[in-house]
């Protein structure tokens, strides 16, 4: 457990843990049942940003502040995703055109756009919640956007025909690690917002399987492209139901 939480550490976040810990296909995917509690740990991180930043700067400043500790700590590896897959959404007509452009490492217009308005939206959405319930946001929101992560591997095929990062979670991420990823993600999201946390954690998972089966229909199944901007894009649907909620 340990080391499966150690890889899914290392490799969802800019944390070092060690040069030597064994990371195969297999193991790699094992970690996603893990993936949740490193949420946890990001959650932590930008609490800790988030108390800081509040006791010496406006609380929309300490806001911002947050989002861009998100950003760093994660080493924009789930903004990278929504970039490529709106580029390739935007520029593709059949499934290998959208593929194509999906790997380029270039940058579109419509992924600038959809960058911008993601992270504009988290920004506003956190100052919108209220300060007695900016803790527990901090901490539930990049769990289930992990957690979104761990469904589309566990529940759909990988696109491509070739190789990629991804097609190891696809491949050997099954039940178990969806089951796992799922008990932690309900116990931590139930646990601090109780009846809530039901409804939140049902919306979260609804709509990470509509994505799912939307990019199934679209070009045979998901990529490690597809599995960031769904990250990203529960990020802000977590924040926007909170403010729902409660603003």
């Amino acid at each position: 457990m340990i080391r499966g939480f150690l890889r899914a550490l290392q490799f969802l976040t800019i944390i070092r843990v060690s040069k030597d810990i064994e990371m195969t296909e297999k193991q790699l995917a094992g970690s996603m049942a893990y993936f949740p509690l490193v949420g946890l740990v990001v959650g932590l991180i930008l609490a800790g940003v988030w108390y800081a930043a509040d006791t010496v700067l406006p609380s929309s400043v300490a806001d911002v502040m947050v989002i861009i500790t998100l950003v760093v700590v994660a080493g924009s590896l789930h903004l990278d995703g929504l970039a490529d897959t709106v580029d390739g959404l935007a520029g593709g007509k059949d499934p290998e055109r959208i593929l194509s452009i999906m790997r380029d490492s270039q940058i579109g217009s419509f992924a600038v756009v959809a960058l911008i308005l993601a992270i504009l939206l988290k920004v506003i959405a956190l100052i919108e919640v209220p300060v007695d319930m900016k803790y527990r946001t901090l901490l539930v929101m990049p769990v289930l956007g992990r957690w979104s992560t761990v469904q589309l591997a566990s529940c759909f095929r990988y696109a491509r025909s070739g190789h990629g990062v991804a097609q190891a979670f696809t491949q050997f991420a099954g039940k178990q690690e969806f089951l796992v990823s799922s008990l932690i993600t309900a116990t931590i999201v139930i646990g601090f917002f109780l009846w809530h946390g039901v409804l939140i954690v049902a919306i979260i998972g609804g709509f990470t399987m509509l994505f799912g089966l939307f990019f199934k229909r679209r070009i045979g199944g998901v990529t490690g492209d597809i599995m960031g901007a769904a990250c990203e894009l529960v990020e802000v649907i977590t924040l926007l139901l909170l403010c729902a909620l409660f603003a």
